[in-house]
């Protein structure tokens, strides 16, 4: 990691040192019409032009799918309060602690994943992918700092910088530093973030290259909960948080995700345009992607622990059993090379994109090399697991745009060779746009055939082992979807239909947060889930009140376990202090029924079916004031502000206590000179 740091200073100083030589964006204005007369005419010079987020655009991924869309910064403070990726209003999850432990979603939300899939996902939430690349067409040095602080309980900076090199030539890098302690012993969150990224757009707008470096690590201090477990109860004798006895002291889980990614378009033939959100349209598309992963997973621990979170070290084949020492880890290679041609077939000359036809085809190709190992502390191994194979996948899409108003579009993933051949994802979408006082409807259904994650079938650690052969997991769904963005209303329904549903569980009724009989099961009867949600936008002069609320109902909720009712409220109202400083002030309010809630097991980092326990559940309340001034966004916000009233405290994960009371101040700071 150093190494990796070290690389990312030293890019860094030659896309500066190159910002001297490059074109002049600042001054080299030419003809354009934003100068200063006055300034022209005193002094018969050109004038420099003040720079502001107008002149920056963004891109991603998922925006140069068909084309290329660029975007506007959003440098408003909408939502600036909830930056924690684990308390998004709309897509909540449950951990064992602060931000940076290991998490999972409270709603239903299954994986699109097909194809090979290792398993362990508990820090996904912090990890940053090519997808989540943002990319800059900057015609002045952009640099965003980001800066949240909770003392020592949490911290968390992100910083960007993106410039252009070149008028159609754009390098950046992102820095993301998460350290949150907690407010109990081994709770610490440690997570970094490293990408450089560019993008190149030949003068014609034929050819286009995204390119990034990922490095991600991602720690979790594992506590395997504290001991005591009435600390929320009235008249508990109150100790500091630090010197509650925890169950575990030294163990911790530890992921690394680098990344390295290439992708290049072409467009071949006629090339549209539109004014709309600045996108380019092409007529015929060639795409070639690369991406080469090198991910590692670990879990450690060296010490004698009473057994009550994680079960006692099995003998294993060298015939020894360790007691204290623990060091499973898991090692992921995998390069992937896809090639998909894309044809669009639309009128010439039309003001109304319509009869629009899309086309694409394609093959992909996954090569894997996995490795999972068991270590002793004098570095010998007892198990060490290795083998390779590939995939092959057809991808293809259809899309046709009826009008511009209406389009259907279905886009088809099938694993046709190798390791996990059989495996499918069928989408179709379609959206229907009414009118601007109507709204628009969202209309989508999906088919899925997922083979089951390594670790549900084959696992040999110091503390547990299984070999499986489970059947693939099937996936059924319909959604819907009314948006109408006049009146601040979403609403839509869900239904899935799941097969051969796989979790891990205990197979028995235990007592206490045992867990030495967990492991994976699959459901074999079908699970059905319907969910609905409602969204809704108040505006009442400088009261702005916003609605969020999830139902879900599901016919097995001792396998498939969720909260029936979950809601996201936020009412604010704003200010302008000193007729400079754009303030608002309000107050979240989120809370879900009481549920069977799951089990987390360290030694796996999986949650876990255990106790048939429903813990109480009560209304959270986040107190916040934001504020703009020019270039920086800041805010306060008090986590929790209502603990004491008639709530103590409160539990997501069976065991683990979620943080107290916590007054947190951020602050954002754009830079474009």
């Amino acid at each position: 990691m150093r190494k990796a740091i070290l690389f990312c200073l030293v890019a860094l100083f030659f896309i500066i040192k190159n910002d001297a030589r490059a074109q002049d964006l600042k001054t080299n204005v030419g003809n354009n019409k934003e100068l200063d007369s006055l300034r022209k005419k005193e002094e018969g010079e050109k004038d420099s032009i003040v720079y502001n987020a107008k002149y920056i655009k963004f891109t991603k991924m998922a925006l140069s799918k068909d084309s290329i869309v660029l975007l506007p910064l959003d440098t408003s403070t909408y939502n600036i309060q909830n930056y924690s990726p684990l308390l998004q209003p709309r897509h909540p999850a449950i951990t064992t602690g602060s931000v940076g432990q290991v998490a999972r979603p409270l709603l239903y939300e299954p994986s699109r994943r097909i194809g090979f899939d290792v398993g362990f996902h508990a820090l996904d939430y912090y990890a940053l992918s090519p997808e989540d690349i943002i990319y800059y067409q900057a015609r002045a040095p952009y640099t965003s700092l980001y800066l949240v602080s909770a003392g020592q309980k949490e911290q968390y900076f992100k910083a960007t910088h993106s410039q252009n090199i070149k008028k159609n030539w754009n390098m950046g890098l992102n820095f993301n530093r998460m350290d949150s302690r907690g407010f109990y012993s081994r709770q610490r969150g440690d997570n970094l973030n490293i990408a450089i990224f560019s993008w190149y757009q030949s003068p014609n707008k034929r050819y286009n290259m995204w390119a990034s470096a990922i490095f991600n690590t991602l720690r979790a201090y594992e506590n395997g909960s504290i001991q005591a477990d009435t600390i929320f109860n009235d008249g508990y004798s109150k100790i500091d948080r630090k010197a509650e006895a925890t169950r575990l002291t030294t163990a911790r889980n530890m992921y690394k995700k680098n990344t390295l990614f290439v992708k290049q378009t072409y467009y071949v033939g006629r090339i549209d345009s539109t004014t709309t959100n600045s996108s380019v349209l092409p007529t015929n598309k060639v795409t070639y992607t690369l991406e080469y992963n090198n991910d590692s997973y670990g879990f450690y621990k060296n010490e004698e622990d009473d057994n009550s979170v994680i079960p006692k070290a099995l003998t294993k084949s060298d015939g020894l059993q360790d007691l204290s020492f623990t060091s499973d880890s898991t090692h992921i290679k995998h390069i992937k090379n896809e090639f998909v041609y894309s044809f669009f077939l639309r009128p010439k000359n039309s003001s109304v994109i319509k009869n629009e036809l899309k086309l694409d085809a394609g093959i992909r190709h996954d090569y894997y090399q996995f490795q999972s190992l068991g270590s002793r502390s004098n570095g010998s191994t007892y198990s060490n697991r290795e083998f390779a194979f590939q995939n092959m996948t057809v991808v293809g899409a259809l899309g046709y745009r009826f009008t511009s108003n209406i389009d259907f579009n279905l886009d088809v993933n099938q694993v046709f060779q190798g390791r996990n051949a059989g495996d499918f994802l069928y989408e179709a979408k379609s959206n229907i746009a009414l009118s601007k006082s109507i709204g628009r409807l969202q209309l989508s259904a999906y088919l899925q055939n997922q083979s089951p994650s390594e670790i549900f079938n084959f696992y040999d650690g110091n503390h547990f082992i299984w070999n499986n052969n489970f059947q693939n997991v099937k996936v059924a769904n319909l959604s819907f979807a009314y948006i109408n963005d006049k009146l601040g209303l979403e609403a839509g329904a869900k239904y899935f239909l799941t097969s051969n549903y796989l979790y891990f569980g205990t197979g028995r009724t235990i007592s206490g947060i045992n867990d030495i009989d967990i492991k994976p099961l699959q459901e074999k009867a079908d699970i059905s889930l319907i969910r609905l949600d409602v969204a809704k936008k108040w505006r009442f002069g400088k009261f702005l009140i916003e609605n969020y609320l999830a139902y879900q109902k599901t016919d097995n909720n001792d396998v498939l376990r969720t909260p029936e009712f979950y809601t996201c409220n936020s009412f604010s109202f704003d200010l302008n202090l000193f007729k400079v400083l754009k303030t608002n002030i309000g107050f979240d309010v989120r809370y879900n029924t009481a549920y069977e809630n799951y089990s987390y097991s360290p030694a796996l980092a999986q949650f876990y079916v255990g106790d048939a326990i429903a813990l109480k559940s009560v209304p959270v309340v986040d107190v916040y004031l934001k504020a703009n001034l020019k270039r920086a966004n800041i805010f306060v916000k008090y986590d929790y502000a209502n603990q004491g009233l008639l709530s103590n405290g409160y539990y997501t994960v069976n065991r683990y206590p979620m943080p107290d009371a916590l007054l947190k101040f951020g602050l954002t700071w754009n830079f474009y000179d």
